[in-house]
């Protein structure tokens, strides 16, 4: 157990002599962000900060109903609600550019306290780089972890720790992981640690890594064996770790972790830290599932996120020294279960009809594009329709023209027979405005109003670890 009253007394000692950062970041946080939150807080060890992306009200309605119809069970975060020590509120998502978010941006107000464009991390609205909350906390000494199911060198964790100008900039990003030394970093992304440039150079990051101390993991067998080193590097996919549903069917893909397994590596490390640790956690691949309208990609990965949120809040009812946030960047889509049938009686058996789906639309994009052949008698097996041959040509018009985003492609033209399949609809392929919820307890968590702008975290957070 630390000693939680020098902890505190040396927090209050790196408060006083003004920790700055680098002269070349502006420091974050808005004037109306702090007046919110002028009142005293309580002061946490740590802080979970743990977010599906793209993870609208729809989506969580549509997951809750399954479970309790398929197992009799509420989901996690349901219960959650019932808590008495729960803060739970609405929150606006929008950025500096437009009143709909991209995950950039939404990171970067979390991760900065101001409002950036879409597109940009960390990066002010007239060009100046922000300075992120990881490096308030590492130059606190606390240690830091990022974790997702999608590529490491996304937006959503690349807003907690780096500035770039442009979220595709990955390869800054990882660089600027490796420099900043963020403690624990697990996700997707393998093309960007080792492989070659453009110019036909090597580069190896694995490597690069191992040689600052950090143990490297590759699959579900490595992490198991890294896991309790102070300095963890993850990385199980070449890009984004496949859905549930695939690691669900495929055998080729039982070696790669779940999210709870990274969230466990992850805390397992980070916790060895004497003066605590700031951990943002991300199911990203909701957000895809959402922009491809497939349902059962998107029941699946938000069932993983579910039992995400019951692996964080058993750490932390047996840590109650840590401030625990759950919430989205925003929704996409538009998903929701729908009425089906003559008084919608056939909206609950639509919910087991999820379970036909053996298999997600990517699954069958990497299928088709391989073989440069749309295989129907693939696609009925893994999605359970039968294509027409209307569909069959249409289907295979878009392989020939090699359309961008396939996956997305596909969906559109079985739109009616998925619907019909599955009472699951879709507002479009992009993201939405809704305000969304945030649950959080722990110390800290009072601070937070019952609306709260997405910024408005950011000094939230900071106040909360005293950094």
């Amino acid at each position: 157990m630390k000693d939680s009253a020098k902890t505190h007394s040396r927090r209050q000692f790196l408060k006083g002599v003004g920790l700055t950062g680098a002269a070349t970041l502006v420091a974050g946080g808005s004037t109306t962000a702090s007046a919110k939150t002028s009142k005293k807080a309580q002061r946490a060890e740590n802080i979970i900060f743990l977010m599906a992306d793209g993870n609208g009200a729809g989506t969580m309605g549509l997951a809750h109903h399954w479970k309790l119809q398929t197992t009799g069970e509420e989901l996690e975060w349901t219960k959650l609600l019932s808590r008495d020590d729960l803060s739970f509120c609405l929150q606006d998502t929008r950025s500096a550019s437009s009143p709909v978010t991209d995950s950039a941006a939404a990171a970067s107000a979390w991760g900065s306290g101001h409002r950036v464009n879409n597109g940009s991390i960390n990066y002010s609205t007239d060009g100046k780089p922000l300075k992120p909350i990881m490096q308030y906390a590492k130059q606190a000494g606390l240690a830091t972890g990022l974790v997702t199911t999608c590529r490491i060198t996304h937006a959503t964790p690349a807003g907690f720790a780096t500035n770039v100008p442009n979220r595709n900039n990955e390869a800054d990003i990882l660089k600027q992981y490796y420099e900043r030394e963020i403690d624990v970093l697990l996700g997707g992304g393998a093309r960007f640690f080792e492989g070659k440039t453009t110019e036909g150079a090597s580069f190896n990051y694995y490597k690069s890594f191992e040689n600052k101390g950090y143990s490297v993991a590759k699959d579900r067998d490595g992490l198991k064996a890294a896991t309790g080193a102070t300095q963890l590097l993850g990385i199980f996919s070449d890009s984004h770790i496949p859905y549930v549903i695939d690691r669900k069917n495929d055998s080729s893909l039982k070696n790669v972790p779940s999210l709870p397994e990274m969230f466990k590596s992850a805390v397992s490390s980070l916790e060895q830290s004497e003066k605590g640790y700031l951990l943002q956690v991300e199911a990203g691949r909701v957000d895809h599932a959402g922009h491809a309208n497939d349902p059962a990609a998107i029941l699946h990965d938000t069932l993983e996120f579910d039992e995400t949120v019951k692996a964080v809040i058993d750490y932390v009812d047996a840590h109650p020294d840590t401030l625990l946030i759950v919430t989205t960047d925003h929704g996409t889509g538009g998903c929701q279960l729908n009425g089906l049938g003559s008084a919608y009686v056939d909206s609950g058996p639509a919910l087991d009809r999820i379970e036909i789906c053996k298999g997600s639309f990517e699954s069958l994009e990497k299928a088709f594009l391989k073989t440069g052949v749309f295989d129907a008698a693939l696609f009925e097996q893994t999605i359970g329709i039968k294509p027409t041959a209307e569909q069959v040509a249409e289907a295979q018009g878009m392989i020939d023209a090699e359309v961008k985003y396939l996956s997305s492609a596909l969906t559109s033209v079985f739109a009616k027979q998925l619907f019909d399949l599955t009472a699951i609809g879709w507002t479009s392929n992009n993201h939405t405005s809704e305000n969304v919820e945030l649950l959080a307890f722990g110390p800290g968590s009072e601070q937070i109003p019952t609306f709260v702008k997405n910024y408005e975290l950011f000094q939230i957070m900071r106040d909360t670890l005293l950094i």
